[in-house]
């Protein structure tokens, strides 16, 4: 087969251009696509922070060891970012919401209005107002009826007629002026080619992106996000009210939030008082001065892990009084003395006022903040539940409730219903969905109305999850908790993103802060169950001190005892009293920091349980005298009855314990246990842990620890990892100089080395949150190794052997969960292009330039990082070279990171490309290629993982190399590359995974964003066009003297596009192989590429894009020479099938070429999504490219037709409705291609797919959601065998891809057919493309597509001129088929096409006789088989054409206007004639009757009567009714048959196929275009109908027609297909004998006016064989309830005789009755078979039993019986399922008839089983056993018992009916004989006694009978006596 695409092998390696000195000869700098001289440069990003100013410490940082000054460092500079200015442009970097903008655009481009949308597209839309008329829904419809249609037999009707003058009454449409126009062809395509241009959308692959798999889109590589604080969600908690009902005191209050099931705080405290101004005074001796930071009442807490399990607790306390069951008397009793309650208050306070104690708790569940409001149930709420209807969600609870049940009561409350399914729990969101729930939800109001008691020995944690566990659910063990009145009232709402007058946990001000007297809201510090594994983002330096509990039993003193217990926490700098430091946090209404804190009081507890927080700010300077010091106080609550001045003090020291918080530079935390020392600590007590014995001390308990408490520290400053604590040790000690002595100057090289070596050991999330810093000192010992003794350290290799590992570990957290498809951490690349500090030489400015001095590059203090990199990586081998390769990317980016920022720190951006960097480097990096291609091909069978990235990696670092070197460099680096991997390949049998690899990574260097540069398009302004290779060294492609045509692959054209070429060739390869995941791959890279073009505002001027597209043109040839392969089942539109079978029958059809046979050329077939997206690319050349098929072979324009032909088909718009259907069945992809993708082709673990699982895992795991693919739910099918309707997320987007396409489509179809105008060829190509237009036509396409379609139709048919007089049929359907169109636009411009090709024709043979009859049949076909078009359009459209006529002036003076005006009311008369049916579509019978009586009506008509059974086959095929429809087929033949005269018989040749045949009998000689051809073709079809229809026999006498007419035309092909098929029917025939069953036959008689003209109608059905009499009782009974109501049909269900005088008018009556094929016996001795007896019948008979007293049934002596013989119009089988009964017979039977009828019956049943070949014993048995047996043969012994005794007794004489009798049953008796012998013969020894049973009842039968079956006494008598019976009637 000749290749368009290519000439030479396109596996030779061609040299790419040598670019920086060929691109500004090829590509001026004025050119627009030329590469801009800047496109990169290195910007200073200022660090976001949420504060007014950084966080940052207090203290004096000099003295803050190394490791809190880099990280303070890292927390407060700003950004070194690397900006690409065009990187935005590149297919890289378009992430989901470019994607998502790019579609909200594409959104407001031009509509395009489809019909099939018609009913979805709201009335009140402008533009569908414009575009679409709505159909009136009542009124008159047709003024035609069925009498009417059946008479019209005339084809021209009367001027004066009621149809001409219903058409002259109705209105046109508007006419087109160009119609009348006289213009030359020239004008007429310019005008149309600018209609087509006008109002277009450009981004053609924008509106595809929907369909596009991202997954495939391996370009990918978003940017990094800039670092931020993350927040999870965060709910904003405003305090209103807290008061208890006796309100006589100050309460303090605290919330955090708890999760009861992990049983874990989840935040800190935080602190508020609502006191008024009077009880806030009784403290004012304790608290003089209050900050405002401290008078906070509204909180925002962080919910980083929602669930039904969180709550708010509050917890409350006092002024410490006394024991709190005393001091919580008079709150929950109505204490009547309120004056002494506060009068002790007040004492208290003034006392005690620095003390507190507990009073009472509660808790709010996060789901009943949630369910406030999404409230669902509007209904009356339970009492139990939550009140939302006023947004205060009142929760009352009555002050004596005293018991568990107000608990659960209140969980009803608060916490959700305790029944699983209360009305709460319905209302509230599903726990999946609280995380979706909480930034929407509606603020709510929440007020508690009671409180529970603290119960002393409770305030444990796990004593708190208890409760809250028994709040969500009942518990069984009752547990007594106390109520105490009160009220707190709380909002929540979710938090707004800006916060007025905010502070952080360290009280730092949020940016924007107002005015600094308004109360400020607190961000509450949340602490995960899981803290994010992320870098930290700024300095945070807190310790949170939980003391646990404290048991003083053992303490004993003379002082007294120690049982109301406080404990004094103060953390001190040194151990002198005035070192105490302010670093705690003060709560509510006092200072914000605060030197001590003191835990709660429980009064006259020894060993307390306590839940105090105190949170602390540590300094930045920790060292080793930094401690915490416990002083435990005994506090007197009872004032003594003395003088004050002698009462003493109210604190009593009873100990001391403290906590060193710092050793060896390792921050201490953790749970501990301390004991107690009584008397005060010795000195330099701080430096040593308590639990040494210190001599000479005192301790409580023996030195027990009796002290519980526990230290969380949230520091962003402190690793608390002992390998990292190491390492930053180690490096401060070596940068620094101060060795610490424990190692010593000597061991310090050993421990730094140590130290490196085994930071890859320390916790993985903590390297993760120390990122930054850790690299950072990485990178500075790589580059600028410390020194010892003088001499720099050589530790660069350790260096990168533990960055490399680093990243290993990053890139592999939680199982990859921070990756992107490629495996790149976001973590690390966030580092490396915001965080990461490379170190740089000095340089002085007067340096800045190339080449750098030799000072600078010889520095040794620093070397260049990129350098260093290189060169360790060159040189690196074993474990390290395995670590880089794992961890390519990352070290890839660094690379580039440092070679971009030297490029503009060194002033090399200034220098020419080659000249920037020096030679080993260069070197470095090309042997670093060369490395990782070869461990690409080494690995990529073993661990395809790896190979995989690696092979990402290293095209992601080419493609950044182009921004910053030698950009040939960088292309002959690609052609190492494609080198290396070629020769692999050529050297391997099945090489898919290396081919797909190598398709991977052109398809990332081609995404580069100036690939189009790089690529050096021609046609430029300033360099030259043409397609000539830059390199001057390039030979020519071959010796042929005839230059190649554009669309060819040449040398040339792959020497100077070099990426083009390459791709291209790769694609041209990929379809010859037998892979179709490289098909879909390749196709895909070009796709993606061409969809980046068009996104591409660079390009978006038509003559850039044209430029670009010439880049493409090769790409014709490639799919010309794939056409074999596409996928053709697109096609799913019965309508164009059905068509394209009529057109074959008519017309030409557009026939490609036939190609060589592609399987034996080892192609495989594309697979329909592969083909679909190789169409788009070719339709997007097309669009683009200009005219491109003027070089074109006349046979290459054939297939480029059918080429458009196909994107026609695979793009076709499906409909609103069926999109949205697709969309909520949410279809999956699920093809074998993306299986092999995953599994097969990249093996089990490639990284692409590993992350793509791993991320479908985890976000299974998170609430169960589906992955977050946003356009992944509306992909189509991918299978072979059946077309997927592609479903575009949105219509409106489809509908415009559809219309841009088909737009585009015919552009290019008018191209090729304007330049192949000259050709010979011409009227060929012209004639196809008007076959491509109108299959086109039959496709929905939107109002302006058709418009335009039809004006390319109106062209091509006066460029045709006579040579389209063959297409007419298909013209004039598809264009009255438009005609009929809701759309004005369109109605108009089909019926100027169709008025043009009338006028065409009559100006060409001044006659038009043949489109007339065309027109009327496809007018016919139309009405006959559409169900969609509009008769009110289609007569707006003859009106239209009528105003032509009227109106031509050219054609005034000729009898063309009035031939118009016959055939436009001929028209109107057959459209009002089938309006009606319309009427009947839902009832098949009446709509069959209905066309049958048109049909007639065409009887001079022979097309159009062939056209109306055609169309009756059609409907009957719908239906499945094959008998009926091979029927309206052998009429047709019939038809044809007479009309040729065939064989001198004409329809008589059809007569033994079925006796209707004659019906087509016609003395008249019409005027047809009937052949034998038509003869065939009919006989062919209907002969395929009959086989449907198990009708072999009449299939026999069908070919006996057909074989003498191809024997005649010597057509063997066709005999030999006959005669296999009769071999066929013959074998059916003998196979399935005694098994066929063909129709059930029913009498149906309508009664009632209802019916209409069925009224008093008794008609034949024929249903499906075995069709039971209830099935069709149903069936009509449903269909005429449907219609005339259930109330008014009645079924008759007997068959007796109706009077329809009796029946009720207004009702309709079906009688419905089983009948049979009825035959008189000679007609039964020549109808043998089943067959016989069920074809070509029109007689039936059904019995009806009766008495003469009127009861159906009586005695065998009354029984008599009615038989009626219905005689039909026709034969079944028929043209329709029902034919009218024209005759009527009854027989009556009288009960000696009936006997014989029922003994003559048995003898036929006797005979048949006895006869049967092979004979069938159990069918025999049955048989006899029910004419012998003793239990039924009382059956026919009764009958000869009843009828013939009286005759032999001689009581009664004989008759002719009685000998008749005795005649049958000697013959029953005879038969039975016959029947037990051949019975004996067949049954085994098992049935013998079972034979002799049947024998001797047979024996007992026979004695029985005997006497009875005498002969009678004469022969005369029985004739006498017959003849004179008067019981035997006959009935007509």
């Amino acid at each position: 087969m000749l290749r368009i695409a290519y000439q030479i092998s396109l596996s030779d390696m061609i040299e790419p251009p040598d670019y920086e000195e060929v691109c500004d000869r090829l590509m001026g700098p004025r050119d627009p696509l030329a590469y801009p001289p800047v496109d990169m440069e290195l910007i200073y990003v200022p660090r976001r922070i949420r504060t007014v100013t950084h966080v940052l410490p207090d203290e004096d940082l000099t003295k803050a060891p190394m490791f809190v000054r880099d990280c303070l460092r890292c927390y407060t500079s700003d950004y070194s970012v690397v900006e690409y200015k065009y990187r935005a442009y590149s297919g890289s970097s378009c992430g989901r919401e470019r994607l998502a903008e790019r579609l909200e655009k594409l959104q407001t481009g031009p509509r395009h209005l489809y019909e099939i949308d018609a009913d979805f597209l709201s009335t009140n839309d402008e533009a569908l107002s414009q575009q679409f008329e709505s159909q009136p829904s009542s009124g008159r419809q047709s003024v035609a009826s069925i009498s009417s249609s059946s008479s019209c037999n005339e084809t021209l009707t009367p001027r004066g007629s009621w149809a001409s003058l219903d058409l002259r009454s109705s209105s046109s449409d508007p006419l087109l002026p160009e119609i009348f126009e006289r213009k030359p062809l020239e004008q007429v395509d310019a005008a149309n080619e600018a209609r087509r241009l006008e109002n277009r959308q450009a981004d053609l692959l924008g509106l595809y992106t929907p369909y596009l798999d991202e997954e495939e889109a391996v370009e990918r590589r978003l940017a990094a996000e800039m670092p931020c604080e993350i927040l999870g969600h965060r709910i904003l908690v405003v305090c209103h009210q807290l008061k208890l009902e006796l309100d006589v005191e100050p309460l303090f209050a605290s919330m955090a939030l708890y999760d009861a099931k992990e049983k874990k705080k989840l935040s800190e405290n935080f602190y508020f008082n609502l006191n008024s101004e009077c009880t806030r005074q009784m403290l004012s001796a304790h608290v003089p001065h209050a900050d405002i930071s401290t008078l906070s009442r509204s909180a925002i807490f962080e919910v980083q892990n929602p669930s039904p399990d969180v709550f708010l607790v509050i917890r409350v306390e006092k002024v410490l009084q006394g024991d709190i069951n005393e001091c919580v008397e008079p709150y929950i009793k109505d204490d009547k003395n309120r004056e002494k309650v506060r009068a002790s208050a007040q004492a208290a306070c003034s006392r005690l006022g620095k003390y507190r104690m507990p009073l009472a708790w509660s808790a709010v569940s996060l789901l009943n903040i949630l369910s406030g409001s999404n409230s669902l149930d509007r209904d009356q709420p339970d009492k139990d539940t939550l009140s939302v209807g006023s947004n205060t969600n009142s929760l009352d609870r009555k002050a004596s409730s005293s018991s568990l049940e107000a608990l659960r009561r209140r969980a009803g409350e608060v916490g959700g219903s305790l029944t699983r399914k209360g009305s709460l729990e319905r209302r509230a969101p599903p726990p999946d969905h609280l995380a979706a729930a909480l930034p929407t939800f509606s603020p709510v109001v929440i007020t508690l109305t009671s409180f529970f008691k603290q119960e002393p020995d409770k305030l444990r944690d796990e004593d708190l999850y208890k409760f809250l566990a028994e709040i969500k659910r009942p518990s069984s063990a009752p547990k007594k908790l106390k109520c105490i009145p009160g009220t707190l009232k709380i909002e929540v709402c979710p938090c707004p993103d800006e916060v007025k007058n905010g502070l952080t946990p360290e009280l730092a001000k949020l940016s924007p802060y107002g005015d600094e007297n308004v109360r400020p809201c607190k961000e509450v510090l949340s602490f995960p169950l899981q803290a994010p594994a992320v870098p930290h983002y700024q300095y945070r330096n807190l310790m949170y001190l939980s003391v646990r509990d404290l048991n003083l039993a053992a303490y004993t003193s003379r002082a007294g005892s120690a049982r109301n217990i406080t404990v004094r926490i103060q953390l001190m700098s040194g151990e002198q009293e005035d070192a105490a430091l302010p670093a705690i946090f003060g709560r509510s209404a006092c200072s914000e920091f605060t030197t001590e804190a003191y835990t709660t009081v429980i009064y006259h507890n020894k060993n307390p349980s306590l839940y105090d927080e105190i949170k602390l700010k540590l300094p930045a300077d920790l060292g080793d005298q930094h401690h915490l010091l416990f002083t435990f106080l005994h506090i007197s609550c009872q004032r003594k009855p003395v003088a004050p001045d002698l009462e003493k003090n109210v604190e009593t020291p009873v100990g001391y314990s403290w906590l060193p918080l710092c050793r060896n530079g390792k921050l201490s935390c953790g749970e501990f246990s301390l004991p107690v020392m009584q008397e005060e600590p010795p000195d330099n007590y701080s430096y040593i842990f308590p639990d040494v014995q210190l001599p000479g001390t005192r301790w409580i308990d023996n030195h027990r620890p009796i002290f519980n408490i526990s230290l969380d520290p949230h520091t962003t400053v402190h690793p608390l990892d002992g390998y990292i604590e190491r390492f930053a040790m180690a490096c401060e000690a070596v940068q620094e100089g101060n060795i610490p002595p424990r190692i010593g100057l000597n061991n310090m090289e050993a421990e730094l080395r140590t130290s490196i070596s085994e930071l890859s050991s320390a916790n993985v999330e903590v390297l993760a949150r120390y990122l930054p810093v850790v690299s950072d000192k990485l990178v500075r010992l790589l580059v600028a190794p410390p020194s010892l003794h003088g001499q720099p350290l050589n530790i660069a290799q350790d260096a990168f052997t533990c960055l490399a590992s680093l990243f290993a570990d990053i890139t592999g957290l939680n199982e990859g969960a921070t990756c992107d498809a490629h495996g790149r951490s976001s973590i690390l690349s966030a580092y490396i292009q915001y965080q990461c500090t490379i170190p740089r030489p000095s340089i002085a400015d007067r340096d800045v330039g190339l080449p750098l001095p030799p000072a600078v590059m010889m520095d040794g203090s620093c070397k260049i990082l990129h350098e260093e990199l290189a060169l360790q990586w060159v040189v690196a081998s074993g474990v390290t070279r395995d670590l880089a390769m794992q961890n390519s990317w990352a070290l890839f980016e660094l690379l580039v990171k440092s070679m971009s920022e030297y490029v503009q720190w060194s002033g090399a951006h200034e220098a020419a490309r080659k000249a920037r960097f020096p030679e080993p480097f260069t070197d470095d990096l090309t042997t670093l290629v060369n490395c990782v291609t070869s461990e690409i091909i080494s690995g990529y069978g073993k661990n395809s993982r790896l190979t995989q990235s690696l092979n990402n990696s290293l095209a992601f670092f080419l493609f950044d190399l182009i921004n910053i070197m030698d950009r040939g460099y960088v292309l002959s680096l690609v052609r190492t590359y494609y080198k290396q991997m070629s020769a692999k390949i050529a050297s391997l049998p099945d090489a898919v995974p290396l081919v797909h690899y190598k398709l991977a990574f052109l398809r990332i260097v081609c995404s580069h964003e100036h690939y189009v540069s790089l690529s050096l398009p021609g046609g430029g302004p300033g360099g030259r066009g043409g397609a000539s290779s830059p390199a001057p060294s390039a030979h020519s492609g071959g010796s042929s003297s005839a230059p190649p045509p554009a669309s060819a692959l040449t040398h040339d054209f792959r020497s100077r596009h070099y990426l083009p070429g390459l791709l291209l060739a790769e694609l041209a390869n990929a379809l010859e192989m037998q892979s179709p995941v490289l098909q879909s791959a390749a196709v895909g890279a070009v796709l993606g590429l061409l969809t980046a073009h068009d996104a591409d505002p660079r390009v978006a001027e038509p003559e850039l894009k044209a430029r670009v597209a010439s880049l493409y043109l090769p790409l014709l040839g490639i799919v010309m020479d794939a056409y074999p392969q596409l996928y053709r089942g697109f096609n799913n539109n019965k309508e164009i099938l059905q068509l394209d079978s009529e057109m074959s029958q008519f017309g030409s059809l557009c026939s490609p070429p036939s190609p060589v046979d592609y399987k034996q050329e080892g192609r495989a077939a594309l697979n329909s999504e592969t083909s679909r997206n190789l169409v788009t690319c070719l339709a997007w050349v097309l669009k683009w490219a200009g005219p491109c098929a003027a070089d074109l072979p006349p046979s290459a324009l054939r297939t480029l037709l059918a080429l458009i032909d196909l994107a026609f088909s695979c793009h076709e718009y499906k409909g609103r409705k069926e999109i949205m259907k697709c969309a909520q069945q949410n279809v999956r992809k699920t093809t074998d291609i993306k299986a092999k993708l995953e599994d097969v082709i990249l093996g089990q673990g490639s990284a692409r797919s590993d992350f793509i699982m791993r991320r479908k895992g985890g976000n299974m795991s998170n609430g169960g959601c589906k992955r977050e693919r946003w356009r992944k739910e509306w992909v189509r099918g991918g299978g072979r065998d059946c077309a997927p309707s592609p479903a575009a997320p949105n219509p409106s987007l489809a509908a415009a891809l559809a219309g841009e396409l088909s737009l585009t489509l015919l552009h290019a179809l008018e191209n090729i057919v304007q330049a192949s105008s000259n050709l010979e060829c011409g009227q060929s190509i012209c004639s196809t493309a008007l076959q491509v237009v109108l299959r086109a036509l039959q496709r929905n396409q939107s109002v302006v597509v058709l418009q335009n379609m039809l004006a390319t139709v109106r062209a091509l048919i006066v460029r045709l001129g006579w040579s389209c007089c063959g297409e007419e049929w298909s013209v004039c359907r598809v264009l009255l088929r438009h005609g009929a169109a809701l759309a004005g636009g369109t109605r108009a411009h089909a019926a100027a096409a169709l008025y043009a090709l009338m006028r065409q024709h009559y100006l060409l043979g001044n006659n038009f006789s043949r489109v007339k009859m065309q027109i009327t049949m496809s007018l016919s076909s139309l009405v006959g088989t559409s169900t969609t078009f509009s008769e009110e359009s289609l007569r707006r459209a003859l009106k239209t054409i009528l105003v032509y006529a009227e109106r031509d002036a050219d054609m005034h003076d000729t009898t063309f206007p009035e031939q118009v005006k016959d055939l436009v009311f001929n028209l109107h008369m057959i459209l009002s004639d089938t309006v009606k049916m319309k009427e009947y579509a839902e009832d098949p019978e009446m709509l069959l009757d209905l066309m049958h009586r048109v049909a007639r009506g065409y009887q001079h008509s022979p097309d159009l009567r062939l056209t109306w059974l055609n169309n009756m086959a059609q409907k009957h095929m719908e239906r499945s009714n094959h008998a009926e429809a091979g029927m309206c087929l052998v009429q047709g033949a019939a038809l044809v048959a007479e009309r040729l005269g065939a064989r001198g018989r004409g329809a008589q040749l059809l007569h033994r196929v079925t006796h209707n045949a004659l019906d087509e009998s016609c003395p008249d000689a019409l005027h047809h275009h009937l052949t034998h051809h038509e003869l065939q073709a009919l006989l062919d079809h209907a002969a395929g109908e009959l086989m449907a229809a198990g009708m072999y026999e009449t299939v026999n006498e069908l070919y006996k027609v057909l074989i003498p007419i191809a024997e005649e035309h010597r057509d063997y092909k066709k005999l030999a297909n006959i005669h296999s098929k009769l071999q066929e029917a013959f074998t059916r025939i003998e196979q399935l004998h005694g098994k066929r069953v063909f129709g059930t036959y029913f009498r149906v008689c309508f009664y009632g006016q209802l019916f209409g003209d069925l009224h008093l109608q008794q008609f034949v059905y024929k249903e499906h064989a075995l069709t039971k009499l209830p099935e069709i009782f149903s069936r009509l009974e449903n269909f005429y309830s449907q219609r005339f109501g259930a109330e008014n049909v009645v079924i008759i269900k007997d068959s007796n005789n109706v009077d329809p005088a009796t029946l009720d008018p207004d009702k309709a009556y079906i009688q419905i009755t089983y009948v049979e094929p009825y035959f008189e016996p000679h007609e039964l001795r020549r109808r043998l078979t089943h067959y016989e007896r069920n074809h070509n019948i029109k007689r039936f008979m059904y019995a009806t039993p009766f008495t003469a007293e009127g009861r159906a049934h009586g005695d065998i002596v009354d029984q008599c019986k009615r038989k009626t013989i219905l005689t039909t119009a026709h034969h079944f089988p028929y043209v329709k399922t029902r034919i009218q009964v024209v005759q009527k017979t009854q027989i009556i039977l009288s009960p000696i008839e009936v006997a014989i009828e029922d003994i003559q019956k048995k003898v036929a049943e006797l005979s048949a089983a006895t006869s049967a070949e092979p004979a069938d014993a159990k069918m025999l048995q049955m048989v006899l056993q029910g004419c012998v047996t003793t239990t039924v043969n009382q059956g026919p012994l009764e009958l000869a018992q009843v009828f013939l005794a009286p005759v032999a007794d001689g009581t009664q004489p004989p008759t002719r009916l009685t000998n008749k009798l005795r005649l049958t049953f000697k013959d029953f008796y005879k038969k039975c004989q016959d029947a037990l012998k051949k019975n004996k013969n067949l049954i085994g020894l098992d049935q013998r006694e079972y034979q002799r049973e049947l024998e001797r009842n047979l024996q007992r039968l026979a004695a029985s009978l005997q006497p009875l079956l005498q002969h009678p006494p004469s022969h005369a008598a029985l004739l006498s006596n017959g003849v004179n019976k008067v019981d035997y009637k006959f009935q007509a």
